[in-house]
């Protein structure tokens, strides 16, 4: 009887001592933006690897999608994953279980190459394991090499000891390299050393991190919860940095111009307080949610933009079929919303930053052929609809319900016939001079202005019915956004960010598609081809919210493509 007791207590305490030890060894979840620099451009994290595999799982997309390409999330059951979670499986499966992420664009390295800019950003992807170092060391280092040899096919890799253990694979031509460094439960993997050394200077507590920006807490509060998957943040001076290198292209500027930069970035930062992403799982796909915050002075202008009238589906009929790109502005008043935008604008910035801006602005109509937007705009009513038809398309078109017929023709023939650069015309019958830049063509009750072969193109699509018809047609590319009541609409084609991630995923598995399967992924491409993203004014801010098929994780998949660099030319 005592022997049995004592087998009873021993069984009793090694049962407890086993449970202290795997509560010990259960990971306690961190803030990953105490890992990030407070300066950083963007910053983005992912807290629970399992959670968005799960998300994944339930996608209807990815249902098609991943077993075509004999691709399976394995999480393997609720027990399987409490076992990884608690330590108690192989290192992989534990680290994918309890690992936390963040990606980090630290810099923006920008060179000059004959008449080409290029822009490189300095970027590090921050993993905390919660698992030691000694257990993780030879399945990260594995994991580098295979980044690498995917990424440069057949790299050169060496390893040291510099405060933490690092492991660098250069590229053949040497122009490339990854930079990983391991430290504690810590592993770090950037495309610089610099950019390694940043994070885990801030992990030492060397540099300020970003969980010291009260306002990145504020927006993250206001788009997160525990249901999403992940969560992005760029702060007001690098939004308004980011603003300044791009802002240039929309009035006909390269990039380069450090000046007109500085002019672009100091006023932005006036008026954008910073932006905000958080994405969750939605209708069978990804709903990403964007917050850009606003100077409350700015936003209280804003209102006569966002009030939004109801209008019907008249202006699909002359939507061509294999359109790329479509917004829909059904603001009330389009000159009262154009007038309060200025007026936002205007209203934080001194007299040569409301020039530059201004300029900003008239550009938006320009690539119409528009100058004077103001009166134009007086002779339309909602829906005013901007349509890229191809890939190909220089530009876009604008089609609109006309208001004043007449007093429209007098415009446009006052603004296109300047300079003998543009005509008009009337009827789907008709054939615009390709000689002529512009051409606005009456069809019914609205007008399609813009460059003449973006208009020809659009006009022998509607007089050949090959148009966005009722019924199926229509229901296939507002399957994201049904019913929807926001002051603009947005439905882009998401082809090119799916055939991305397909591309990704085969040249990762190391072979093609067959024949069979490359057409039932074309099929399901097809079929989750549109996003639809919804545009309205908050309390602190402008949302957009877009809900498409794999969300913003299909344009980080497209990262993983071969070249990088974005380049844009330079002005002569």
């Amino acid at each position: 009887m005592k022997l049995i007791w004592r087998v009873v207590i021993a069984s009793l305490f090694i049962i407890v001592m086993l449970a202290i030890l795997v509560w010990w060894n259960l990971p306690r979840k961190v803030d990953m933006a105490e890992y990030a620099p407070a300066d950083s451009f963007v910053y983005l994290q992912v807290d629970s690897l399992s959670q968005l595999a799960t998300a994944l799982e339930q996608n209807e997309t990815w249902k098609i999608l991943g077993p075509t390409l004999d691709i399976q999330m394995g999480t393997g059951g609720r027990w399987l994953s409490t076992a990884a979670w608690a330590g108690i499986a192989p290192t992989d499966s534990v680290i994918l279980s309890r690992a936390q992420m963040a990606l980090v664009i630290v810099g923006m390295n920008t060179t000059e190459e004959a008449d080409t800019l290029k822009i490189r950003p300095e970027a590090a992807l921050i993993v905390e394991t919660h698992t030691s170092q000694r257990r993780i060391r030879s399945t990260a280092i594995e994991a580098v090499k295979r980044i690498a040899q995917f990424a440069y096919g057949q790299p050169t890799c060496t390893q040291h000891i510099e405060g933490a253990e690092y492991i660098e694979c250069m590229a053949p031509q040497g122009d490339r390299r990854i930079v990983a460094a391991l430290e504690g439960t810590l592993v770090v993997v950037g495309n610089s050393k610099n950019a390694v050394q940043i994070c885990l200077e801030v992990h030492r507590g060397q540099r300020p991190s970003l969980k010291t920006d009260a306002d990145m807490l504020a927006m993250r509060s206001k788009v997160s919860t525990d249901k999403s998957l992940a969560f992005g943040y760029i702060s007001s001076a690098n939004a308004a940095k980011l603003f300044s290198l791009g802002a240039p292209l929309l009035i006909g500027k390269a990039p380069g111009d450090h000046q007109l930069e500085q002019i672009l970035a100091v006023s932005a930062a006036k008026i954008l307080r910073g932006i905000a992403w958080s994405s969750v799982s939605a209708a069978g796909g990804i709903e990403d949610r964007f917050l850009f915050s606003l100077e409350p002075s700015v936003l209280s202008r804003l209102g006569p933009a966002f009030d939004t009238a109801q209008v019907g589906d008249e202006f699909w009929k002359l939507v061509p079929e294999t359109f790329q790109s479509l917004t829909n502005y059904r603001t009330q008043n389009p000159q009262a919303a154009w007038v309060a935008m200025d007026s936002a604008v205007s209203s934080k910035l001194d007299a040569l930053s409301a020039v530059v801006f201004a300029s900003l602005l008239k550009s938006a109509l320009s690539v119409y052929g528009i100058t004077d937007r103001q009166e134009l705009l007086a002779t339309l009513t909602p829906p005013l609809v901007t349509l890229r038809t191809d890939p190909g398309a220089e530009g876009s078109i604008l089609i609109a319900r006309v208001r004043d017929r007449q007093a429209l023709r007098r415009l446009l023939a006052k603004q296109l016939f300047s300079g003998n650069r543009g005509q008009i015309m009337e009827g789907v019958q008709s054939d615009p001079d390709s000689s002529k830049e512009f051409a606005a063509v009456f069809v019914n009750d609205y007008v399609l202005v813009g460059k003449t072969e973006n208009v020809k193109r659009c006009v022998v699509a509607v007089r050949n019915n090959q148009i966005i018809s009722a019924g199926i047609k229509l229901q296939r590319f507002i399957h994201f956004a049904p019913n929807s009541a926001a002051t603009i609409v947005t439905f882009t084609n998401d082809e090119p960010r799916l055939n991305s991630v397909i591309s990704v995923l085969s040249a990762l598995k190391g072979q093609a598609p067959s024949p069979e399967k490359a057409e039932v992924l074309r099929r399901v491409v097809k079929d989750a081809a549109f996003a639809a993203t919804e545009t309205t004014l908050s309390t602190i801010g402008i949302e957009r919210r877009t809900r498409s098929a794999l969300g913003q994780f299909s344009t980080l998949f497209s990262l993983l493509e071969s070249n990088h660099s974005t380049t844009s030319p330079r002005e002569p």
